[in-house]
């Protein structure tokens, strides 16, 4: 329940972590972007209401390391394709068919760290990637390239070949033996240009950041969805600017949400409060003081996500998530546009998402609570919509949309929201070396017979770059 404030703003009249969800639907009954309906959010397993995790604990991982050592023990039961040697393995992944759809699951584990298999083949738009047994996934576990994982549960009997885990091994393997063979657009679209990296590995935490973001991609109008790698503090506020940070801003959120005309909405999913938590807040408010709205287009959203147990035993976390937000911004005074109040922002999952594949009103608008009230309790939060009501426009200078124009480069933008082929973004290997091919025209052109260089023949069309030196979606 809401009341209106003075200013035309929604005020919680209730705690807003204990509001009911308004508008609720199955998404089953909503349309999704997604081109395979298979692949669809009702279609995967809820990583939140099917209670993957007991609370506290995490998924049980197998690596190629291990699968050797275990490669005698009859018990093991590990099949040969995870068995292979690392010149096999090698040799499979980088022949035969489905380049494009390799590069790409590639590309996942780099930007989203942990995924389940049902997540992976909705980025990637490949079914087969939902299954360990398949010759991708088996290859490249075998060559210690990803981790195999399972959710801790013994008392369930596995029947889905969709139950797995992924998440990115060692950077070794990636770095010594894919790396070299690839064409630059190839290394551009897995990595972005940067290191490979198996860093901030949360089981539970990545797998339903991710899960957050990809029902985004599939449900709501947006310019882009990237995934934690493209995360950064320096990305959303430093260089990705043109602008440079101290080395001690070295964080990151779980995932950001573009809007279409830029607003960048950095997601950072949490389920507990304590220190880690407040100096988060503060560091984040702190960084809002520095970079204004009109030259930044950055926005943070705190979406609380603690284990459903939890919420439903009577100790309910998210009211301290709420009281220690609240308190940090009484550092930061001010509820202004450019304020940190105005800019930080706190969801929460049960309200978005109510249960098992069920979408609120609340989730299509990105619909937060701001600290913009002067009392105390829930009377201090205000309710804004990320997709209605929050205006942004950008300084003339600062180009916000140029991030949406650039996202189909990389694999791990779900599948659908790369379509096409975006090599005109990098250019042609002449022109980014700088030089310009040139032809020299014949002394004679009257008596010059056959075709120009490059010239259409039949219904072949326009002589293109070879498809190893293209980006296409």
């Amino acid at each position: 329940m809401t009341t209106t404030a003075l200013d035309g703003r929604k005020v919680s009249a209730v705690a807003p972590f204990r509001r009911e969800p308004e508008g609720v639907l199955h998404a089953e009954m909503i349309p999704s972007a997604c081109p395979d309906p298979k692949l669809a959010a009702d279609m995967r397993r809820d990583p939140y209401w099917d209670r993957l995790w007991a609370p506290g604990s995490q998924a049980v991982w197998t690596t190629a390391a291990m699968a050797r050592q275990r490669a005698g023990d009859a018990t093991a039961g590990l099949r040969k394709e995870m068995q292979l040697n690392q010149d096999e393995a090698l040799e499979k992944l980088m022949h035969g068919y489905n380049w494009k759809e390799k590069l790409a699951c590639w590309a996942v584990l780099d930007s989203w760290r942990t995924v389940t298999a049902e997540q992976m083949a909705a980025i990637t738009g490949r079914s087969y990637l939902a299954d360990e047994n398949g010759s991708t996934v088996a290859a490249s576990f075998a060559l210690g390239l990803m981790d195999i994982g399972t959710f801790r549960d013994p008392l369930a009997i596995r029947t889905s070949r969709r139950g797995a885990l992924y998440r990115p091994a060692h950077p070794d393997a990636f770095e010594n033996l894919i790396r070299p063979r690839l064409t630059w657009p190839e290394e551009l679209s897995v990595t972005g240009g940067t290191e490979w990296s198996n860093v901030g590995l949360h089981d539970r935490h990545n797998v339903l950041a991710t899960e957050l973001c990809l029902r985004a991609a599939e449900y709501l109008p947006l310019g882009a969805v990237l995934g934690e790698k493209y995360a950064t503090v320096d990305l959303l506020a430093g260089s990705g600017l043109g602008k440079k940070l101290p080395e001690t801003y070295q964080r990151r959120a779980d995932g950001v949400l573009v809007r279409a005309d830029g607003l960048r909405i950095a997601v950072e999913l949490t389920a507990t409060t304590g220190d880690s938590f407040k100096n988060k807040v503060r560091k984040w408010a702190q960084l809002m003081t520095e970079r204004p709205l009109e030259t930044s287009g950055l926005t943070v959203l705190f979406v609380a996500a603690p284990h459903p147990d939890r919420t439903a035993g009577g100790k309910d976390p998210r009211a301290g998530i709420y009281r220690t937000l609240a308190e940090v911004l009484r550092s930061f005074p001010g509820t202004g546009e450019d304020s940190p109040a105005s800019r930080i922002g706190v969801a929460n999952w049960e309200e978005w998402f109510p249960g098992r594949h069920l979408m609120s009103e609340a989730f299509f608008t990105l619909r937060a609570d701001f600290a913009l009230n002067d009392a105390k309790g829930p009377g201090k939060w205000a309710s804004r919509e990320l997709l209605g009501d929050y205006p942004f426009t950008p300084w003339e200078t600062f180009d916000a949309t140029a991030v949406i124009e650039n996202a189909p480069l990389l694999a791990a933008t779900p599948y659908w929201m790369r379509n096409g082929d975006h090599t005109r973004l990098i250019g042609s290997p002449s022109s980014r070396a700088g030089s310009r091919l040139v032809h020299k025209s014949p002394a004679r052109p009257e008596k010059t017979k056959g075709r120009a260089l490059g010239e259409a023949v039949g219904a072949a069309g326009k002589a293109k770059l070879p498809e190893r030196l293209r980006i296409t979606g």
